[in-house]
């Protein structure tokens, strides 16, 4: 096990316990941090969207093509912004922090 550091809308951190395999998505769901996405986690619809830690984007793994056609759609997106559902947390990943935009 690891940990997810989720900073919410209002500027809280909260340090999530993290499955190594999980998507954050799937984390940050199951400790009732946002709705669970329309699309399932299938990159979709756009509603697990969060903006990774700058000091973190090198260590995720750039997206995909079907969320790269998706983030520009977001209404709050920024240079780090990913869909939570295509980021599998790993070892590697223990400590990174995402914030809800």
């Amino acid at each position: 096990m690891g940990i997810v550091k989720l900073i919410d809308k209002q500027g809280t951190q909260h340090e999530l316990q993290a499955l190594e395999g999980w998507r954050v998505m799937e984390i940050l769901r199951d400790w009732g941090m946002f709705v669970p996405p329309r699309c399932g986690g299938s990159g979709q619809c756009g509603m697990c969207h969060v903006k990774v830690a700058e000091d973190w984007t090198g260590k995720v793994l750039p997206p995909e093509e079907l969320e790269a056609k998706v983030i520009p759609l977001l209404p709050e997106r920024g240079a780090t912004s990913r869909l939570s559902c295509q980021i599998l947390w790993t070892e590697a990943l223990d400590g990174l922090t995402v914030s809800l935009p």
